[in-house]
């Protein structure tokens, strides 16, 4: 039988031509402010409507339609079957784009976020993250398979002695300190244009060349719009840089329902389209061959606080008909968000977003997602992480499908034991079992009437319990001498350059 995966379909045909129409009006009218004189003179040379001293463009529909044509072709070659093919000209940066296969049965999921903050449930408080905090992190994630990437969980923005990093420094100490710690490194941050040429110098000396490194770029971020329709000067600058050098552009607009867009749900569906195809629009005009890449993460207005939400069943909605549209009309991976919820402690509140969020967009052919994010991308917690790994493997055992290739055993077993029978006690239910059946680490299940039990029960305290044992188990890894020496070098290079 098929795994249950794309089967949530969240606009019809119809509505998906006008969602792709409707973004590119936005794009010619009333255009994106794209604050950079490089991007804008690209887009210029292209056929684009620039207006150099207001920084607004007005991209016309057959440029965008010629940047998806281009895409498209580059997502062809790219998978074959749902796999990333090692042919691709150049291979993507991030590993969002993991659909659901039989032939891949193992939960994967990615290590980052770049939250500022940590909870600390030992003290049941959230703060300022430390490198302490850091390192820890990389080093839990060698302890957990389902791992594949590690980035930064949270920002390098202390010492261990509490003392500040310098903001120029923040990203490459980060990105240093994955690079000698983790063996799977993955996507860290790029806060300044100028970090790119020492990020891109500590990734090679990781893979050993350049060109292995071009194969699968590490130690580069994803890039954020402003919305609703606006690249701002950093970011603008960062993805121009990178698109000469031939980077992933992975944009991930976080369009707001009622706060930075009209009100209704299907409105930042639009915008966050309109964005992506502007963005992916500008990286092509700059470098045709950069790859391009795109998630989205919206969230709506809290009528009650004037916040934003991005746990709010629109929220969802809004993120899956973009994703809809792209993997249905454009034949493109774009991911969605379920990394990204409201919840600013690890508890109930967080495991009902994270189920609501994480389960939709498996339905809806978009599984993947990062671990351990609270308070809308602000705080990380490595209970939450370990919660999320029991979350993920529950979504997963549902998308696998029920296994409709033991009709006929299932027939000859029930005979074998007749009417009345029981299974509990077979050897074959002792054999299968494990593959067959779910069995949560953390979200316990007890029985019907065990509510003695069930109150006294904290699967917050249970997943803190459970992270401090595996790192404590977890050998340390460690890069060998001469690559670290390597990477302190650049290091010092860039605290001698980059604070000026």
């Amino acid at each position: 039988m098929r795994p249950l995966s794309g089967f949530l379909r969240i606009l019809s045909d119809a509505e998906m031509e006008r969602l792709h129409h409707g973004a590119l009006e936005l794009l010619h009218d009333p255009g994106m402010r794209i604050e950079n004189r490089n991007a804008l003179e690209a887009l210029g040379k292209r056929g684009a409507l620039v207006d150099m001293e207001r920084e607004i463009v007005k991209f016309p529909s057959k440029l965008v339609e010629e940047t998806l044509a281009i895409a498209r072709r580059e997502e062809e070659r790219r998978f074959v079957d749902g796999y990333t093919t090692t042919e691709a000209p150049h291979a993507l940066t991030f590993s969002w784009h993991t659909p659901f296969r039989e032939r891949t049965p193992e939960v994967t999921v990615s290590l980052g976020g770049g939250c500022p903050q940590y909870y600390d449930h030992s003290l049941r408080e959230t703060r300022m993250a430390k490198a302490d905090d850091f390192l820890r992190m990389v080093h839990l994630a060698e302890g957990v398979p389902e791992i594949v990437t590690v980035g930064n969980a949270v920002h390098y923005l202390k010492e261990s002695d509490g003392s500040d990093v310098e903001p120029a420094m923040v990203a490459i100490k980060g990105a240093a300190a994955v690079a000698k710690h983790s063996s799977k490194p993955g996507c860290t941050a790029i806060m300044d244009w100028r970090q790119l040429e020492f990020l891109m110098e500590i990734g090679t000396i990781v893979k050993g060349s350049l060109e292995e490194y071009m194969r699968r770029p590490i130690l580069v971020n994803i890039h954020d719009t402003e919305p609703p329709l606006r690249v701002t000067r950093p970011e603008a600058a960062i993805m121009v840089e990178m698109a000469r050098r031939g980077l992933s552009i992975f944009i991930l607009p976080m369009p707001m329902t009622g706060i930075a867009g009209p009100v209704y749900p299907i409105a930042s569906s639009i915008i966050g389209t309109a964005e992506i195809l502007g963005v992916w629009t500008m990286a092509k005009a700059v470098r045709e061959d950069t790859p391009v890449e795109a998630a989205v993460v919206s969230g709506s207005l809290n009528p009650k606080t004037g916040a934003v939400c991005f746990s709010a069943p629109e929220a969802v909605l809004q993120d899956l008909a973009v994703a809809q549209l792209f993997r249905e009309r454009y034949g493109i991976r774009c991911g969605t968000g379920p990394g990204i919820i409201d919840a600013p402690v690890p508890g109930s509140l967080s495991i009902y977003e994270r189920t609501l969020k994480s389960l939709t967009a498996a339905l809806a052919g978009e599984p993947m997602f990062n671990v351990g994010i609270l308070g809308g991308g602000v705080v990380f917690s490595p209970e939450q992480l370990i919660i999320d790994l029991d979350i993920a493997r529950a979504y997963h055992t549902l998308c696998r499908g029920i296994g409709g290739n033991h009709f006929e055993e299932s027939i000859d077993l029930t005979r074998e034991r007749g009417i009345g029978g029981l299974f509990i006690d077979t050897d074959h239910t002792a054999a299968h079992f494990r593959e067959c059946l779910w069995i949560p680490a953390i979200l316990t299940r007890f029985k019907g009437a065990d509510a003695e039990h069930a109150l006294r029960y904290d699967p917050v305290d249970a997943a803190y319990e459970r992270w401090r044992d595996i790192l404590a188990r977890t050998e340390r890894y460690e890069i060998d001498g001469t690559r670290r020496r390597a990477i302190d070098k650049v290091v010092r290079r860039a605290e001698e350059i980059l604070p000026c």
